[in-house]
């Protein structure tokens, strides 16, 4: 690959984008007249008469919905004047829709709905922690993680919350917020799309996620999709996607501020704030953190301290969002600065010379959505990110290992997509996506060896198809199909279409049980490290590299039965064929370079228990997952050998109980160990298990609401790396206080 610049961007790419940012900004010019017409009404249990907490109202082909809360009640806003059906449906209750309800402009209109016990149909979706949400198969096999999810794992921690699902590997370089990257499958980090809100987060420099670049405190919705999917997501979704979605202000305003402190000089506080008034929401936080991490580690049987392993944040958000009764418009912005010290490996003499690193990030976002009718809708975004990063060894008095470099990232992102239900069993969709990625690297000590300004388009287009096939009910209750297809063009590469097909089966005599299979193909881009790199006399990039490209084999089982005393059960097996696959080798030099490795083979299985011991106040989860994951290049000294830093066998088990105010929490987990050269001949790491566990208590008194929670991180101590030379935190305990004030409705 050439490393030219490519600064022209077509005329079609530029009339994309304006015409993406004309959608969402120029709409209200034609907006219809308002209405503040409202569907509410009850759901109860139809045996009992007791009213259901947490059931989900859906207004047929339409994007307007809700949750009914703890009366059981609900509220759907802006509604426009017409006939719907309503669909009523919850876990462990059959599927109840109503005849059309008319909506007139005069007054709301209220019904009310009786589930009845029975046994559910599964799909595409697994849904941890009692929540169900019927999810777009043609994305994949997903596994949701809501706000009580969130709320539970809030002492422990989001990357603990993550390793609950099977295959998903969360790794950082210390305790507390230090960097910390998302894995699933023993894929690279590189290779795992992140989107916020759908906008992708992955930097154009290394392909990885910071995750403390996602603003936790105001997510409320996690997705996984565990396998590859060019074919919706584009170039970056070779391993996997998670996608994180911030908050929707609520009807009330509200306001919080957290502090949290613990071992190792860690501090963290936090000020949001949120605001509805009528169509209207804005959210918005501020937060700080700081660590030393001067943690104690054993090595050779003696104990040091870990040196130079501080950090300090500073992040800012903010979202403004409108809807009326067929249009929706979200702003959102963020802002982090960050500094952090870069310690040297433990067992290595090289000293760290007090190096750091200190990083800016800005992202905004505008997203448009517009209710064409009861059958479908359009969504376009806009979205840039850039993330500026300085790199500092000045005080190394080697001129071969002292580095001191700038890093400028930038990341431009256009898309539209249109959802079109035109039968009740078959739904379309389409989208084009325009994306720029740009990279300057400065070596402000040596500047001839600067890498200059990098700059690629990617340009792409996709449609898909999910048909419900209305045949042989007798034998089938539900059997689907799904198919999509991308075309995209990356770069100086020709252009290559991505291929998506799959269809799950629902047996007619066993509802409660789902199967799933589905095949694709995945390619990812390799990221401008890889290409281009010239931090110092140590590594450098390969502009040679091509991009890596893989077919997928996938298979799902899901059995979730309606009576809680009966557990909910699912297994996942993939197998995949990877060409061109990518790793860093260190030459006879000592310099370490990227190459294409000719073959690897990936085969693996998870498996995911959940099961309720007593409702609404003890439950149980547990998952598994096993991976092969083998070189299958011609080199004799690489074929067959497991490829590095995939283990071969995560476990993972949580116990939750709640009494009244109190709640508690334990959480094990269990990795084995994981080699580290491409040859497998150096000394693994070593496999480890860890005890995590958080106590938390909560009252609330009138429009006030307090939570205080403390928690212990590797309770035993142990001593574990999840990079080679890099030592865990051992024992790690931590304090959090919670101030919440419900602020009166504007009106």
């Amino acid at each position: 690959m050439s490393d030219r610049i490519d600064q022209n961007i077509s005329a079609p790419c530029r009339g994309l984008i304006v015409l993406l940012a004309w959608l969402a900004v120029c709409w209200a010019d034609s907006l219809p007249a308002q209405s503040n017409l409202r569907l509410g009404g009850q759901v109860f249990d139809a045996l009992s008469g007791a009213p259901l907490a947490g059931a989900n109202v859906q207004v047929q082909h339409t994007i307007f919905g809700a949750v009914s809360g703890e009366d059981g009640s609900f509220e759907i806003e802006n509604l426009p004047p017409g006939a719907y059906t309503v669909i009523f449906s919850m876990i462990g209750y059959e599927q109840s829709q109503t005849s059309p309800v008319i909506i007139t402009e005069d007054t709301p209109k209220r019904i009310s709905a009786a589930l009845r016990p029975a046994v559910l149909t599964g799909d595409s979706v697994i849904v941890i922690a009692d929540r169900y949400v019927n999810g777009a198969a043609l994305e994949g096999e997903k596994i949701i993680l809501t706000a009580e999810n969130i709320a539970r794992y809030r002492g422990l921690g989001i990357a603990q919350l993550l390793h609950q699902v099977a295959g998903v590997q969360v790794e950082s370089g210390g305790g507390g917020s230090s960097r910390a990257i998302i894995r699933i499958h023993g894929s690279r980090a590189s290779q795992v799309l992140v989107l916020l809100d759908g906008q992708r987060l992955n930097s154009p420099q290394t392909g990885e996620v910071d995750l403390g670049e996602i603003p936790l405190e105001q997510i409320d919705r996690i997705e996984i999709i565990p396998q590859g999917n060019s074919a919706i997501f584009g170039g970056s979704a070779f391993g996997g996607v998670v996608s994180f979605y911030t908050r929707q202000a609520r009807d009330a305003s509200r306001a919080a501020l957290r502090w949290q402190g613990g071992s190792f000089s860690t501090a963290r506080g936090s000020l949001a704030g949120e605001l509805a008034w009528k169509r209207i929401g804005l959210l918005g936080s501020y937060s700080q953190d700081y660590s030393r991490q001067n943690f104690p580690y054993t090595y050779e049987g003696s104990t040091f301290e870990r040196e130079n392993a501080w950090y300090r944040n500073r992040k800012a958000f903010a979202r403004l969002s409108l809807q009326t009764s067929r249009h929706e418009v979200n702003l959102r912005w963020s802002y982090r600065r960050g500094e952090q010290g870069l310690p040297s490996s433990f067992y290595n003499e090289m000293l760290h010379h007090n190096a750091f690193m200190e990083s800016v990030s800005r992202s905004w976002q505008l997203r448009y959505r517009w209710l064409a009718g009861s059958a479908g809708f359009l969504e376009a975004s806009l979205a840039y990110q850039d993330l500026n990063q300085w790199y500092n060894n000045r005080q190394d008095p080697s001129p071969f290992t002292r580095y001191h470099s700038e890093l400028r990232n930038g990341l431009l992102e256009g898309k539209a997509t249109a959802h079109y239900r035109p039968l009740a069993f078959l739904e379309a969709r389409a989208g084009f996506q325009y994306l720029e990625e740009s990279l300057e690297q400065r070596n402000l000590l040596y500047p001839a060896l600067s890498a200059g300004k990098k700059q690629r388009p990617v340009l792409g287009g996709f449609g898909g198809l999910e048909l419900e096939l209305p045949v042989f009910k007798t034998v089938f209750k539900t059997l689907s199909l799904r198919s999509a297809l991308r075309y995209e063009r990356y770069f100086e590469h020709p252009g290559e279409w991505y291929p998506l097909l799959g269809a799950t089966v629902v047996p007619a005599w066993l509802p409660a049980l789902s199967l799933s299979a589905g095949w694709a193909r995945a390619v990812r881009y390799p990221d401008f490290n890889s290409l281009f790199w010239k931090g110092d006399a140590r590594a450098r990039g390969n502009p040679d590299l091509q991009p890596e490209r893989k077919s997928l084999r996938n298979f799902g089982a899901r059995f979730r039965p309606s009576q809680a005393n009966l557990p909910g059960l699912s297994f996942y097996y993939y197998s995949e064929k990877i060409s061109d696959l990518i790793f860093w080798h260190r030459g006879v030099n000592g310099v370490w370079e990227p190459r294409n490795e000719g073959r690897a083979e990936k085969r693996g299985w998870d498996a995911q228990l959940e099961q309720t011991l007593i409702p609404k106040h003890l439950s149980l989860q547990a998952s598994y997952s096993r991976l092969e994951a083998r070189n299958k290049s011609e080199q004799a000294n690489l074929r067959g050998k497991r490829i590095v830093f995939t283990p071969r066998h995560t476990a993972n088990v949580s116990a939750w109980l709640g009494v009244r105010q109190w709640q508690a929490l334990l959480v094990y987990r269990f990795v084995s160990e994981r080699e580290v050269v491409a040859a497998n001949t150096g000394v693994p790491l070593a496999a480890y298990r860890l005890w995590d566990a958080s106590l938390s208590w909560r009252h609330s008194a009138g429009k006030f609401a307090a939570e205080w929670s403390f928690a212990v991180k590797n309770i035993t101590a142990a001593d574990y790396e999840l990079l080679r030379g890099y030592p865990m935190p051992g024992r790690e305990f931590q304090i959090s206080v919670n101030l919440e004030y419900q602020m009166p409705k504007i009106r």
